[in-house]
């Protein structure tokens, strides 16, 4: 831990400037420390911002998120903080201590003793699976978000990010970039309502708690969505079959549902497009040489293939 007004770094006097802001913590902040490092495989923490634990004197741990910079105009600052509040008011995810809106700085609880980070293995038992669908559920049950996410304009702002920055899509990219476009018209056709959405579906952004309780962490592409992308992130992040798949959408839905299953396996893979290409752009753009962020586009590249090419996925645009 890190004494308060000790800061050895630039990164660590910036943090302690933040802590400085937040009411509760202006005068009881004792020390600090990086909660986790910036990892994008095999797990998925600390990329588009970092964490840090912060100790009050005689108070509860909080974590403080802080953007990091070379993520400056691949999320929405604003969006991520206010759905991280959303979330703390509706039990999805941890308090709210404080947040910035416009910088995106967020204080929240510490989830300490007894919380865990969720594994893809923890994710197998359909008890967590189910808790996890519950938790986002309830945060779609909360107040309108006041943006809107769309993983079709995301996707597209990417491309044309990528293509101004000379970096070359695979050999198939512009095929799985014309499939993109084709789910597109697909879900417009048959239509959605929209809801507040965390559009997450990372299995690290979930934590474990005592006796079965589980929050969702991460709300840096949280807006108004289709609340059935929620929903698909979390199969396509869990289920490698689509009969996997089916007996959380009968939980989500009540019922089962053919075109609800086929909306998450398409909105999947629009969802591992996205994700490639902001990969694939801050592997050349981004100072941090040791995430792995080529890594990690590809891995999304070969699962959104995987989709795209099953012969079932042209009939499953058909009946959204």
């Amino acid at each position: 831990m890190t004494a308060l007004g000790r800061a050895r770094t630039d990164e660590e006097a910036a943090v302690e400037a933040l802590i400085a802001q937040v009411p509760q913590w202006a005068t009881s902040a004792s020390a600090y420390a990086q909660l986790c490092p910036d990892v994008v495989s095999p797990m998925h923490r600390g990329v588009a911002g970092a964490l840090w634990l912060v100790e009050p004197e005689g108070g509860a741990a909080g974590v403080l998120k802080v953007p990091r910079p070379d993520m400056d105009g691949l999320f929405d600052r604003a969006a991520g903080a206010t759905g991280a509040q959303l979330a703390g008011e509706t039990g999805a995810g941890p308090g709210i201590i404080w947040a910035d809106a416009d910088g995106g700085a967020v204080a929240m609880e510490h989830l300490g003793k007894g919380w865990r980070t969720a594994s893809l293995a923890d994710l197998q038992e359909a008890r967590v699976m189910k808790a996890a669908l519950d938790a986002a559920r309830a945060f779609q049950a909360g107040a309108a978000l006041p943006v809107r996410f769309d993983v079709f304009a995301e996707i597209r702002a990417l491309e044309a990010r990528l293509i101004a920055a000379n970096i070359a899509l695979p050999a198939d990219g512009w095929w799985m970039l014309e499939q993109g476009s084709a789910i597109e018209k697909a879900i417009a056709a048959a239509g959605h309502d929209l809801v507040p959405c965390r559009n997450d579906g990372v299995s690290s952004n979930i934590m474990i708690g005592p006796e079965g309780a589980v929050k969702l962490l991460d709300y840096d592409r949280a807006g108004m969505n289709d609340p059935a992308y929620d929903l698909a992130v979390l199969l396509t992040e869990v289920c490698a079959f689509a009969s996997e798949r089916e007996p959380y959408v009968e939980h989500w839905a009540g019922r089962a549902d053919t075109a609800l299953l086929n909306r998450t396996v398409v909105y999947g893979a629009a969802d591992d497009l996205m994700w490639a290409l902001w990969a694939m752009l801050s592997a050349e753009t981004s100072p941090r040489v040791h995430v792995e962020f080529r890594k990690y586009a590809e891995w999304r590249l070969l699962r959104c293939r995987q989709a795209m090419l099953q012969p079932q996925f042209e009939e499953r645009l058909r009946k959204l």
